[in-house]
């Protein structure tokens, strides 16, 4: 196996809907954010704590044994353990961080999986995302799926499996997603994963822009293909209008306001990856017409704050500092596990602020109230 698989379970999301992304991405090379940089010293963190049996806690103020530079603070061994506890309750006969190859149906398909688990007839294959971004699930994930398949052609030469649970861990958003499925659905899927990289290994296969595959992919901001759509939904679709004045929403058909919804995000992420790449090539010097690089707004501080905290205490005592109760989450890290349950009573969790999303998105409709709710409403108080 080479060190970098082609067909990558994290990026068969990508992929598996636009074949034309591997040949587009193949020359431009890989960056790591800060992000996905803590979130690999929390899979570190998270592997050394399940094949040790310590607890993350005990890590805090400690450098991990391969990420060196990285000190283990509270926030992230709590996170950590709520996952590490999570994963040990599954039980069975376990493993962590463990590649797996899927090479049956991809060539040179391989992954890792985050952790493995086998208990009475059933495989457990978990994966733990430290990002606080949105909500993954695990139903029909491909990621995911690629790695079950993997898994169980690992395992089931060697335990009896009749079904498989597919995990989703993200303890920063209090999220867990579970899903099952069969080993028989797995092999179904394998094929469809073999056809779909089929189509990605032809010299011309096709660019199928969308939001799910056009989010991570660096190609983006120099796709012709995601050019073309955005340009289609921000132009053609209301080429009579007039640009100086948008056309006002009420005065739209639905079918018009539903194409400018389905396509909102794909715009954005492009316009947004657009000025990503200008902004990297001026910050390397390079010049880009009609743009430059200029100092942005930004706030005072103190230049020493320890030497301004002394002088303001001189000068004003108790009121150079003010006080804020913490918040629920920051309460609850500081009392710990065993003492967090005393103060359950005195939180509420309120409804969330009403969100446009999809009918894909996952989450049960709210029931939004009618003028007919307000008439019965008056009716039933009527003296």
């Amino acid at each position: 196996m080479s060190d970098h698989s082609v067909y990558g379970a994290s990026g068969a999301h990508r992929w598996m809907k636009c074949p034309g992304s591997i040949n587009a991405e193949k020359d431009i090379p890989e960056t790591e954010s800060s992000f996905a940089y803590e979130g690999t010293c929390a899979h570190e963190l998270a592997e050394l704590c399940l094949s040790k049996g310590i607890n993350a806690r005990r890590r805090i103020g400690l450098p991990l044994p391969i990420n060196k530079e990285w000190i283990v603070d509270e926030e992230m061994a709590d996170y950590v353990q709520e996952y590490v506890d999570y994963i040990k309750g599954l039980g069975g006969i376990q493993e962590y961080e463990q590649k797996v190859s899927y090479e049956k149906w991809l060539a040179e398909g391989w992954g890792t999986v985050d952790a493995i688990a086998v208990r009475d007839e059933t495989l457990f294959v978990g994966d733990l995302k430290y990002g606080k971004g949105v909500p993954v699930y695990a139903e029909e994930n491909p990621q995911a799926m690629l790695y079950a398949l993997g898994a169980l052609g690992e395992y089931s030469p060697f335990y009896k499996i009749s079904k498989v649970v597919i995990i989703i861990h993200q303890p920063r958003l209090d999220h867990v997603s579970t899903w099952e499925t069969t080993p028989e659905a797995l092999e179904e899927f394998g094929h469809y994963a073999r056809a779909c990289a089929a189509k990605a290994m032809e010299p011309d296969a096709k660019r199928i822009p969308g939001e799910t595959q056009c989010r991570w992919c660096r190609a983006k901001p120099v796709c012709p293909a995601l050019m073309h759509k955005t340009e289609h939904a921000l132009m053609l679709q209301f080429a009579e209008m007039d640009k100086s004045a948008p056309i006002p929403p009420e005065n739209l058909r639905p079918e018009d306001l539903k194409f400018v919804l389905n396509n909102k995000s794909l715009i954005e992420i492009w316009l947004k990856s657009v000025e990503e790449y200008v902004i990297n090539k001026l910050q390397a010097g390079e010049t880009f017409e009609g743009w430059k690089m200029v100092e942005g707004r930004s706030n005072r501080k103190w230049a020493d704050e320890e030497a301004a905290s002394v002088e303001l205490f001189k000068l004003l005592l108790t009121g150079a500092y003010t006080q804020k109760l913490l918040t629920p989450t920051q309460a609850e890290k500081a009392l710990g596990k065993e003492d967090k349950e005393k103060i359950q009573h005195l939180i509420v969790k309120p409804a969330g602020s009403p969100v446009l999303v999809p009918d894909s998105d996952k989450r049960e409709p709210i029931k939004m109230l009618t003028p007919s709710d307000f008439d019965s409403f008056g009716s039933n108080n009527k003296q």
